[in-house]
């Protein structure tokens, strides 16, 4: 056999598990037929938060609440209230030099929360882009507005960095998104009815299995690296792959891919610890981005407790995103909600 049609029929086995691993992740999203067309079509386009928020502009009935809970608990994980110990750049002087060292901080509280099973794809942000999102003011800070329309893609149409003709390629559709600032994903976020995680929150939701006495796992599967269970530089993908990929990583309530595949932007700014009068100065504004990505070398580096600092208004092709909610934000069920699924 030559090496291209190993190459070739190698490629084919895996594109074949892919498409089939898109034609899953649709497949099995619940059966809402019987809310109105209008909650449907929210919950078809994984905005079901904006039918429980609270505080909502818009009253739903409940046959509709009760068909939001029950994508809610298909698209998110319930992760349970508990503490984390956070990690700093500790900054540390040796021979005259200084150096950024990561160390224990503090522990953290975290209240209960829903967090999305898989990182955003390409295809659940689009519903945004063709929507308008990047036109409606609501959903960015004002003095970023001017910053917006900056935003575009590679033929210059609104969207992220890599797409084409304001559109992704069809065969990432199912990938996470990525080339996008962490205003787009805090925009999306909101648009969706949630918010980006913290970084208390995105580690306990990677490490609240087995939590005992303050020691927490490295990974979601336990304390060792295993090179098939993330997508990073060891796994020889050299790019991502799609979100529903590698259920062995999963955390035991189903949250796929929090080590690998892209980093993930957090709703905390990021600053390096100082030392006595001596601070470390950024040349821009910084948010934490957790997790690892594809081209990610060191496993040290894709851990739950590693974190990082990338430019807020950065768009590289190794960051993207996944939201989460608190519950006390959202109506409580008007029936007993279906049994929540690890799947």
């Amino acid at each position: 056999m030559s090496l291209t049609t190993m190459v070739s029929s190698t490629f084919g086995k895996w594109t074949s598990r892919q498409t089939a691993q898109l034609v899953t992740r649709d497949a099995t999203f619940p059966d809402v037929s019987e809310a109105p067309l209008d909650s449907r079509r929210l919950i078809r386009d994984r905005r079901y938060c904006q039918i429980l928020a609270k505080h909502g502009e818009l009253e739903f009935d409940d046959l509709s609440i009760q068909c939001a809970w029950r994508a809610l608990h298909h698209e998110m994980a319930s992760v349970p209230g508990g503490s984390v110990r956070l990690l700093v750049d500790e900054l540390v002087e040796e021979d005259r030099r200084y150096y950024l060292r990561p160390t224990a901080s503090r522990e953290a509280v975290v209240d209960p929360f829903f967090i999305d099973r898989d990182c955003i794809t390409n295809a659940d942000f689009a519903k945004f882009v063709q929507v308008g999102g990047y036109e409606m003011p609501q959903f960015w800070p004002q003095d970023v507005l001017p910053l917006v329309l900056q935003f575009v893609d590679r033929t210059g149409h609104t969207g992220p960095r890599f797409w084409s003709d304001g559109k992704p390629l069809a065969e990432k559709a199912e990938h996470p998104v990525v080339g996008i600032c962490w205003y787009e994903a805090n925009a999306f976020a909101r648009w969706a009815g949630k918010r980006l995680p913290t970084s208390a929150e995105w580690q306990r939701a990677g490490t609240w299995p087995r939590c005992h006495g303050g020691s927490e796992q490295r990974y979601p599967w336990g304390n060792s690296f295993e090179r098939s269970l993330a997508n990073i530089w060891s796994h020889e993908r050299c790019d991502t792959i799609v979100v529903n990929a590698l259920d062995e990583a999963n955390t035991p309530n189903g949250v796929r891919q929090l080590i690998g595949n892209v980093w993930e932007w957090i709703d905390t700014q990021y600053h390096p610890a100082r030392e006595g009068s001596v601070k470390v100065i950024l040349p821009e504004a910084m948010a934490e981005v957790r997790g690892g990505a594809f081209d990610t070398y060191f496993a040290s580096q894709a851990s739950c407790q590693f974190r990082t600092g990338q430019p807020i208004l950065d768009r590289p092709n190794n960051v993207g995103f996944r939201c989460c909610v608190s519950p006390n934000e959202l109506h409580s069920p008007t029936m007993k909600p279906v049994e929540e699924s690890n799947k």
